[in-house]
């Protein structure tokens, strides 16, 4: 099938230019309250407690939303779950006005924003090909890629700048007023009608457990779950915990943070560019190769006491990162029948938040215990030893 591209759809560059704004203020939004969370305790224990509460809902309900994702209108979802996000920012930016947002706040609020954002996760992903073509797909999926980490580039910049000149409760105001942009994209699109096939319990079970089988039963799926796993945990992880390296092992302030975290962004940015002009290329194979690359950059960033170089490093990582993340959706998005793609999409995003939220909790805790630089060196070698593990071939019958 020839592909072709989604930029000549007019329909996803409306969607597309509204999704970017809203990225734009999610990570106005994460950055500054990451900060916020590691000059209010000082511990990395913290910083991985939050990222665990930000992630963990996506991990242990995925499966319902990805039913969710398939069984209603997907406009509808996408736009009552990003209302209600813009609801939780603006609690969080009057908790924060009237100073009363102590951690136990910041908590809940991480919890509900992650809810949120789970449930959104699946709708997104099935909502990209209910509005292009088929072979506008590998386009589309890379297109958001490059917005998604556009706006990991701008908005940490944003961020910094915000938290030196306004303070966090102007970052939380933006970010809430940037899903109005998402809500209104989705609302005037045509997207493929889809109606809602709503039934009992039991049958949201058996739906759940039909697509566990499916991605068991599909080895190519079945090793992109298990490599975005690989991703996450180790690499996600230990990128969860650059407020602390930045303060920690080079000596910075948030200005750095947001800098360390823009590079991540722009690498994640080449990447995308790559992947929007042809995945031809593209295999198991290819993410494994980005993993075991990972693992190598990893050691390095435990290391360095630069900030120049450890922005060169986690720049680098920011692409390898992407190149398993967004090409595991590529890949994944491409082979999946559409009657269950919702349902596997959540399964990815169950295992790409969930990997970030245990590897960030468990990091942030060993952090505390053994000490920052020790426990970054050893989720790198632990990379490295499941990277060589990860079969990229099926068995011989």
């Amino acid at each position: 099938m020839q592909q072709s591209s989604a930029l000549n759809n007019r329909n996803f560059l409306i969607y597309l230019a509204g999704s970017t704004v809203s990225l734009h203020g999610l990570w106005i939004y994460r950055v500054a309250l990451a900060w916020y969370v590691w000059q209010l305790t000082g511990s990395e224990a913290w910083i991985g407690i939050i990222a665990f509460a930000f992630f963990a809902p996506a991990m242990i309900f995925g499966p319902l939303f990805g039913v969710l994702a398939d069984r209603f209108e997907r406009r509808k979802v996408s736009m009552l779950v990003n209302s209600g996000s813009s609801l939780n920012m603006l609690v969080l930016t009057l908790l924060t006005v009237t100073d009363n947002l102590g951690i136990v706040a910041v908590t809940l609020s991480s919890l509900a924003q992650g809810t949120l954002d789970g449930a959104h996760t699946p709708v997104r992903m099935a909502l990209v090909p209910s509005i292009v073509k088929r072979s506008q797909l590998s386009s589309a999926i890379a297109s958001n890629s490059i917005a998604f980490n556009l706006s990991r580039v701008i908005g940490p910049a944003i961020s910094g700048f915000i938290i030196t000149a306004c303070g966090v409760a102007t970052a939380f105001a933006i970010n809430m007023v940037t899903y109005i942009a998402i809500v209104a994209a989705v609302g005037v699109i045509s997207i493929k009608p889809r109606p809602d096939r709503g039934s009992g319990p039991t049958r949201i079970i058996a739906e759940i457990l039909e697509s566990v089988r499916y991605v068991r039963g599909h080895f190519i799926i079945q090793t992109l779950m298990v490599a975005i796993t690989i991703n996450t945990v180790f690499g996600r992880g230990v990128l969860e915990m650059m407020p602390a390296v930045a303060d920690e092992l080079l000596g910075s302030d948030s200005t750095g943070f947001a800098i360390m975290t823009a590079a991540v962004g722009a690498g994640a940015v080449l990447i995308g560019i790559v992947l929007a002009r042809g995945t031809s290329w593209l295999g198991l194979h290819a993410l494994k190769q980005s993993l075991v690359v990972t693992s190598v950059l990893a050691f390095l960033y435990a290391l360095s006491t630069n900030l120049y170089a450890t922005t060169a490093i986690v720049c680098a990582m920011g692409a390898m990162l992407s190149l398993c993340g967004i090409g595991s959706q590529i890949l994944i998005q491409t082979n999946v029948d559409d009657e269950v793609r919702g349902r596997v999409s959540s399964i990815w995003g169950m295992i790409a938040f969930g990997g970030t939220a245990l590897g960030s909790l468990v990091i942030g805790i060993a952090a505390d215990l053994f000490g920052l630089q020790q426990t970054l060196v050893a989720a790198a070698a632990g990379c490295l030893v499941a990277t060589m593990l990860l079969r990229v071939q099926p068995k011989e019958a």
